[in-house]
Order: C-alpha cells, then structure tokens, then sequence
C-alpha cells in the first residue's frame, strides 16, 4: 500500500516554502488538511500552466490581428505592418499612448520597427486596446474578430450595438485578469463576481465562488468563453486547439476527478516502473489506483497518466 502524502514535500516544510498564509487559504476554502492542501497547491499550479498556454495562443492571435487590421485601415489597405498607432495618436487614450513610448524609450537609439513594438507590448494592453476600437473602429473591429456573431453580415447585433459591443470586449478583459493572477501567482479558482457596468447600477451576472462545485462551474464558464474568443479570431486555431493533448488534459485538471486526484495526493508518480508486461498484466489496477505510472523499455522510460 503507498501513502501518497509521504511522496510529497512534508506540509509543514511546504507552509515553509509557500508561506503558512497562502497554504491556509486552500485549507479554507476547500475544506481540507494539510497534505491536501499541498496537492491542490500543485493542482492550482497545473491549471496554470495550462492555462498560460491558452493564453499566449489568444495574446498572439488577438494582436496580430489588431495590428494587421488597424494598419491596413492607416495605410488604406497597402500595408500590413505600419506605426499605426502614430496616425491614430490623437484619438487613442493617453494610457495606450504612454505604453508605446515606454516601449520606444527603452530603445531611444533604434528605430524600432512597428512588429519590434508590437512584440513587446503587454497582453493588458491589446484588451483594452480592442475596446478602443469596437467603439470607434467598428468596422475594423469586425475585421479582427471575423468569426464573431457581432462580425457577420446582416446581423441584427453588431459592433455598432453598444450594449452587445461592451459584452464581447468584456470576454478578452476577464482575459487579462486570469493571466495577471497567473503572473502574481494568485489562485486561479478563487472567482470574484463578475458585474455587468453598462446599467446603473451594476447588475450581478456571476456570483463569486465559494467551494469546489462553484469553482468548477465558473472554470466551465470560462473555458467556454475562451472557446468562443479563439474562434471569433479564427475557427482553424480553435480547432487545433481544442483537439490538443494539452488542452484535453487541463479539462481533465477542471473535472471533478481531476481535483480529486490532486486531494487525495495521487498525482505524483507511482515509484514502480513497469514494462510493457507488466504494465498489460496490470493495467486494470493502474486505472484503478489512478496515478501516473512509470514505463519502461530498451530505450528509456515514460509516463502513463490516467485520464
């Protein structure tokens, strides 16, 4: 029988490492002891990896296509890579300003070329960027997110729309939010309510999360709407994505027996090594006991996870 805690950092070594604080908060909120706490730490830091890498495919695409857009519609369509944010510079907000001279003055002798200034622009930036130009580039808007329903031709709702407008950009700035906690190294399944500002006063669309299923549910949200943004910008990348092996496993991590192997401390790897014979003689009790397993051969060793 393998006590799967003891295959982990000791938790009062851990509270060390993390501080007593920071493991506490899993505690309470998930209800849970000290070995369990430490699993979902590193449940918490899983789902972040994972995310990030949903994240950067979503930065790159969005700003790719603002900036292709937002030039050819400065250039009169000639070029697709131009300062465009110079010919629009008195109409963007002083903050977008302010962020494209920072990037400028860290290089005052260099004339940066406008993919060099691109490249180096924080996600935060293209969010709210975006919704700059929904409300005053509508049409550009539509040309940046071609597959989105605000996009198509002869729809009752479009970008013109500001209430429906508001809710789209709203997607990409939640965005921005998961990746700066990611950044901070926050926990991804503590979810604060999210408010609709457009009435006044604000209405509530999702409340905060408060447990395991709550959390779970606004991950769903969240997948869901992440989903949608990928496609809006383009349905090819969203469907290699979301055939992916990555993302398959972080919507593992997201279900409730993702989170369960984590609790009980059984995502850390059997130490028994299998061969392929053994690893056929005893696959019913690897699935059973559901931890990664070790396989071995000729030419080296490898991970089974169950899934």
């Amino acid at each position: 029988m393998v006590n799967h805690s003891s295959m982990l950092p000791p938790a009062v070594a851990f509270e060390q490492i993390v501080s007593k604080p920071r493991l506490d908060s899993y505690r309470g909120y998930w209800k849970v002891g000290r070995d369990a706490a430490v699993g979902l730490y590193m449940w918490n830091g899983e789902v972040c990896g994972e995310m990030s890498k949903l994240l950067s495919y979503l930065e790159i695409c969005l700003r790719n296509g603002i900036h292709r857009e937002m030039s050819f519609h400065v250039s009169g369509g000639v070029d697709r890579s131009v300062h465009w944010w110079d010919g629009v510079a008195g109409q963007l907000k002083p903050e977008a300003r302010s962020q494209i001279q920072k990037v400028r003055d860290k290089s005052p002798h260099v004339l940066l070329s406008p993919d060099e200034i691109v490249s180096r622009m924080s996600f935060g930036f293209w969010p709210n960027l975006l919704a700059w130009i929904a409300k005053q580039r509508p049409k550009v808007a539509s040309k940046i997110l071609p597959a989105h329903p605000l996009s198509q031709p002869g729809a009752k709702l479009n970008w013109f729309n500001a209430p429906a407008r508001q809710r789209a950009v709203r997607q990409f700035l939640e965005f921005s939010e998961i990746r700066n906690r990611i950044a901070h190294h926050e926990p991804l399944w503590k979810f604060a309510a999210v408010l609709d500002t457009a009435p006044n006063p604000a209405t509530q669309l999702f409340p905060a999360s408060t447990d395991e299923a709550t959390t779970l549910a606004r991950f769903e949200r969240l997948m869901k709407q992440y989903d949608e943004a990928i496609t809006s910008l383009s349905p090819l990348l969203h469907a290699s994505i979301r055939t992916s092996s990555w993302r398959m496993r972080l919507d593992f991590l997201l279900s409730p027996r993702g989170v369960r192997r984590f609790k009980d401390c059984r995502h850390v790897t059997h130490p028994t090594a299998l061969d392929a014979t053994a690893f056929s003689d005893e696959f019913a009790a690897v699935v059973q006991r559901d931890m990664p397993v070790k396989l071995r051969d000729e030419r080296g060793e490898g991970i089974f996870v169950p899934t």
